[in-house]
Formats: C-alpha cells, structure tokens, sequence
C-alpha cells in the first residue's frame, strides 16, 4: 500500500519487476573466497567545529574518538546518500543479510542516523533509489529490498512506538531478568567470536548493520533470557542512530520477543548453524556450532535448544516455530542440552564465555 500510495518503483498499477518482494534474490550467503564486491563507505575530514566539539566530549562516550564516518551536517547527510547510490546500493541487495569479520560495513547505508535524527527525510533518500533506478543503475532486487525497509519496516515501527509507549517499554513476557552480558561492553572478554566481532565494532563506531544487531546480539540476549530494559537501555546509548522510537520496538518486539507477539509472530531465536551461514564468524571460533553439549559447544547452538525446551508450552501452537518446538521435545540428549546450557549461562553471568 505504501508503494501504491508514493509511487515507488511502480509501473503504472504494478509492481516494477513484476513483484512486490524481491528476498529470496537478496539472502546470499557472503563470499567464501575472500573477495570483497562492495566498495568503502564514505569518510569525512573533521572539520574546526568537529574537533572542538570532540576535545568536549566525557570519557565514558561510546565508540572510539570519531574519525569521520557519521557527519554533523544535513549536506554532509547527502554527500553520503549519494555516494551510498552510487558506490553501494548496486551490491546491497544479495548480501544485506551476510556478515564479515574483516569488513563491518559490506554494502549497506550507513543513513540510519541521519534518517533518525532529522539530517535526511525518508523522502530524499527514497527518491535518490528511485531516480537510480529508472535510470538503469541498480537492479530492482537492490532497489526494491532497501526502498521497503524504509517506507515499511521504519514506518510500521515509528507508529508501534507511538500506539503502544509509554507502557510498552516494560513489556517482559517471558520473563527475562539475566543481566547485559560482560562480552557486550567489552567485547575482548568473550571467546565467541560472533560476538566478539559486533560488539567490538559497536565499541569501535557506535554501530553494526541490523543483521548483526539482530541475529548476533540481539540473539543471544533472546536465548540467554537478559532483560529487555537492560538490552534496551545499551542498545540505546551505544548506538549512533539510537533513537527512542526505533529501539524500543526493535528491542521489546523483534528481538526479544517481550511483548508476547503484540509486534512479530515469532522469536527471532537462532543457533549456531544460522550463524555460520551468513557469516565467516565461525571459522577459527573456540566454539563448535555443530555441538549443542560439551565444553567446547556453541553457545548459541546450545541455547537455542534450551530456549526452545524453556518455553515449549508457549511456542508450542505457534504455526511458525511448533516444528522446532517440536524436534526440541524429541532430542535425546535434552536433559544434557539443559545442563550445558547452565554452564553456558553461568560462564556468561561471570564473563568468561
């Protein structure tokens, strides 16, 4: 409806290409040769204003002393628009769900911050694809995929936030109370290296693409059971595009699953299988993402599992995850997928995971 209403990539009163949705072109696994197809994102020199502001920063800011990857101007904002079009979005597409140790950005935007908070209106960078578009220089998996999730995903959750706040941000239906793992704040502290990685790169740059923010730590936070407000509450001070608005339903509805449902239909619980997948994290981990039991298991394998067997009475009449809750049921090493599990749990509680 929205795209019917803007005028998005439409032809006439169809879908351009045919569909509206173009996923299944856009969930690739990453390059598994090394090679790199994306090009860099854009870097600013700090300017006399930058530096002084930076000399007044306290020491307990997140992220590494600024280097020029966020600008501070909305001219700045569409120096980077355009360079993301013209350099980036052609390459967006496939790989927008891959993750790579050596490369933090891959191709995506990086506009989130200034959509957030107020350099770029959703329209100018929505005009910017289209414009690339009909101009032949992007494929329409890449156009469509990035135009959606910001007339779509954005819109659908500013208006959550705005239906459901202020009560929705103490939503905790599963009853999560774990503390924020020790590995988020100081990413060297964790053998994961999944972890370790995306947490390093939020420490680094106040920011990791939504892939890594969902399915890595916010993840973990799901099936270790840490409490929505203390995730929340990180996840909104670490984050350089950390606006109220978009965290909290991020954080209570899609990743944690708090609000029972009220947001998504299913928790975005995953293992160590859905990791290696989409990303080269696994190869030289201490952990093995085949194993659910044994000290070397993976942590996120083994925890899946447990998740799972935790809130199988909750999950079990639910269509999009009851087969999962299912083979969870039927494992024989159950009871050791537990107690591993509470191993895995404790070593997290005391940081030496």
């Amino acid at each position: 409806r929205q795209r019917v209403r803007l005028g998005y990539l439409m032809d006439g009163d169809q879908p351009a290409g045919g569909k509206w949705n173009f996923d299944s072109e856009n969930r690739e696994s990453p390059p598994r040769d090394g090679s790199n197809p994306w090009g860099e994102p854009l870097c600013d020199a700090l300017d006399d204003i930058d530096n002084a502001v930076i000399a007044e920063l306290p020491d307990n800011c997140t992220g590494d002393e600024p280097v020029g990857w966020w600008s501070t101007t909305r001219t700045g904002a569409f120096r980077h628009l355009r360079h993301f079009v013209e350099h980036l979005l052609p390459t967006f597409g496939p790989h927008e769900d891959a993750m790579l140790a050596g490369n933090w950005h891959l191709a995506h935007s990086m506009l989130s911050p200034y959509l957030n908070n107020g350099l770029l209106m959703p329209a100018d960078v929505c005009d910017a694809v289209q414009w690339s578009y009909d101009n032949g220089r992007v494929p329409i998996a890449s156009a469509e995929g990035f135009i959606r999730q910001v007339i779509g995903w954005r819109e659908y959750v500013h208006g959550l936030y705005w239906l459901w706040m202020p009560g929705y941000l103490d939503k905790n239906e599963l009853g999560a109370h774990r503390a924020l793992p020790t590995a988020f704040t100081d990413p060297a502290s964790t053998r994961m290296r999944c972890v370790g990685v995306c947490a390093g790169d939020v420490k680094q740059r106040g920011w990791a693409h939504h892939i890594q923010r969902l399915m890595v730590l916010g993840n973990l936070a799901l099936i270790a059971g840490v409490e929505p407000r203390a995730l929340n509450d990180w996840m909104w001070s670490s984050f350089v595009d950390g606006a109220e608005w978009v965290m909290v339903p991020n954080v209570i509805g899609m990743t944690l699953h708090a609000d029972g449902g009220m947001m998504a239909t299913k928790p975005y619980a995953a293992g160590g299988a859905y990791i290696d997948r989409m990303s080269d994290y696994c190869s030289g981990c201490t952990y093995d993402r085949k194993k659910r039991v044994g000290d070397d298991a993976c942590p996120f394998t083994t925890l899946y599992w447990d998740f799972l067997l935790r809130h199988a009475d909750r999950f079990a009449r639910n269509p999009r995850i009851v087969t999962q809750v299912r083979a969870a049921q039927k494992l024989k090493d159950a009871d050791a997928v537990r107690d591993r599990a509470a191993d895995v749990l404790h070593l997290l509680d005391t940081g030496r995971l």
